[in-house]
């Protein structure tokens, strides 16, 4: 089964061993609209409640960015997670980038190489 949005914080809190009424009172809504996020009844929240999800799992940055995308995707709408579109919009070189891979059909095999170039230099 795909991971979702309201299954992954629900599995996240269960971890820390968080009852649903505790959390929802450390970031701020109601433990009706916790509910409804982790039972995917609800999109994600906005990025303020999203920040807060993440600080008080003690989430890794690894895991906030997941946590982001499927946000995006719980969206009814296509979405991108918003620290992905942050970061496009301030950095004008990633929108080019972006623009001409699509116009020239840049493949998964191409874009694999320039993702193996970036860990390597970086991680």
């Amino acid at each position: 089964m795909k991971k979702t949005f309201g299954t992954f914080i629900n599995e996240k809190r269960l971890d820390k061993d968080i009852s649903l009424r505790s959390f929802s009172k450390m970031i701020d809504i109601s433990p009706e609209y916790l509910s409804k996020l982790e039972n995917d009844l609800r999109s994600a929240p906005k990025d303020v409640i999203l920040e807060k999800i993440a600080d008080k799992l003690l989430l890794s940055i690894e895991e906030k960015e997941l946590l982001f995308d499927l946000a995006a995707e719980s969206k009814p709408n296509l979405s991108l997670a918003s620290d992905l579109i942050e970061y496009i919009h301030e950095n004008e070189i990633v929108h080019k980038t972006l623009r001409v891979a699509n116009r020239y059909k840049i493949s998964t095999g191409e874009w694999q190489q320039v993702f193996d170039d970036i860990a390597k230099k970086h991680l």
